[in-house]
């Protein structure tokens, strides 16, 4: 059978993701603290056994032919990952996130089936097979003891604003009504992560509270911490997790979990030839096995979303000068 190898590889993918989605969830409800989703075995191991499978069940030709054992491994990864969406809208974030990663490991699965095959077993070996299908099971055990080391980074990104420093200053603590058609174009957004839809500041002092709000009734708070008039605007964020749950993305991003919180903030000012230069800086907390592969989304999305602030307070002010 021409496609029995991306048949096989598909099945066992889709049933080894349904299993795991069901363990976390079983694992959430009853606080199993050995249950863990974002990890070696099951975002780097589990694409490398399909890619295995694949192959494994792949005809002798097949096997042999580098073509295959490079891109048919994806299909499985794209078919199940197609089913996720079609069932839940909300996973195309992780999705999207997952495959740059998923697809090239499964290739290598494909690469190292393909040795196996050629130089140990001339047609499919169930035992061989087994033992591959169940590795990523395998090694979570081995795994799970192993404490998640924690990652503090900062993003930082800064506007060239046609505006004085003072103009710029009284903008930051209250940016009301924000459309979508003020907010530039980006991956991020366009996946299904939020857009801001306000920020409002009660009182302007150290201690004080700024409201944020995004789209799906997503909720943040800002904690002011620092105030120099002019030149500093920093605070601590406050996630509403209440309004997470509300929200419904995917549960694996989710801001103020295990994996990922957003520490604090600071807007920097400063002026240049009548222009301002408005800088605005994120700290965020990464706790699992994969902070390597996990910091690059988080420092792209902090990016996309810093770039569509920074835009927003530029073209407003801006264009209330033009006006």
């Amino acid at each position: 059978m021409k496609y029995r190898g991306s048949l096989a590889g598909f099945i066992w993918g889709t049933l080894y993701a349904l299993v795991c989605a069901s363990i976390f969830s079983m694992g959430k409800s009853y606080s199993l603290a050995f249950l863990e989703f974002v990890s070696i075995a099951m975002l780097v191991i589990s694409p490398i056994s399909v890619g295995v499978v694949t192959v494994f069940f792949a005809t002798q030709e097949q096997a042999n032919n580098k073509s295959y054992r490079s891109f048919h491994p994806w299909w499985p990864v794209l078919g199940w990952s197609i089913i996720s969406i079609l069932f839940a809208w909300e996973t195309i974030i992780c999705i999207v996130m997952l495959l740059p990663l998923y697809l090239p490991l499964s290739s290598l699965g494909g690469a190292i089936g393909g040795y196996v095959r050629r130089n140990y077993c001339d047609k499919t070996n169930v035992g061989v097979v087994s033992c591959f299908s169940i590795l990523p099971l395998l090694i979570s055990p081995f795994e799970t003891p192993i404490q998640s080391p924690e990652l503090f980074h900062t993003v930082k990104n800064t506007v060239e604003i046609n505006a004085s420093i003072k103009d710029v200053w009284g903008t930051i603590p209250n940016i009301k009504d924000i459309h979508e058609e003020e907010l530039e174009w980006n991956l991020s957004h366009f996946i299904g992560i939020p857009k801001p839809l306000s920020a409002t500041t009660v009182e302007m002092k150290v201690g004080g509270i700024r409201d944020l709000s995004w789209e799906r009734g997503v909720h943040f708070q800002e904690r002011i911490t620092q105030i120099v008039e002019n030149e500093i605007f920093a605070y601590d964020v406050i996630v509403d997790q209440a309004s997470m749950n509300i929200a419904e993305l995917d549960t694996h991003i989710v801001v103020g979990d295990q994996y990922f919180d957003v520490v604090s903030g600071v807007y920097e000012f400063e002026e240049k030839n009548g222009k301002t230069y408005l800088s605005l800086s994120t700290r965020y907390r990464m706790t699992s096995k994969v902070n390597w592969y996990g910091s690059f989304w988080a420092n792209y999305v902090l990016d996309d979303f810093h770039s569509s602030v920074l835009g927003l307070i530029k073209n407003r002010i801006e264009n209330r000068k033009a006006i």
